[in-house]
């Protein structure tokens, strides 16, 4: 288990390490939104990674092509569906809500 703090509702959940962001974040009921279903097909679940970097796992080549056409995109954004939960704390800020 590992924690995960949900910006802007500033909310904190205990969620399993070794699952997406994305998976974590539909499990607690936060809005995120997925339109390809977590597939790295959109951007629709980029989410901006506050704290807790160095716990989620490297950037893939697709996630990174997806990110890299984003213009504007800071170092710290991630798509969610992407990145997997380490056992350090991580907290994200949801860019877009369902």
């Amino acid at each position: 288990m590992t924690t995960l703090t949900v910006l802007p509702s500033g909310k904190t959940y205990e969620v399993a390490a070794g699952t997406t962001l994305l998976k974590a974040l539909l499990a607690v009921g936060e809005p995120v939104v997925s339109k390809c279903g977590g597939d790295a097909k959109c951007e629709s679940c980029h989410v901006f990674v506050t704290s807790g970097r160095k716990s989620l796992s490297r950037i893939q080549p697709v996630e990174n092509q997806k990110l890299d056409g984003m213009v504007g995109v800071a170092s710290a954004s991630r798509l969610a569906c992407q990145a997997v939960l380490g056992e350090e704390p991580v907290t994200v800020e949801l860019l877009l809500t369902a």
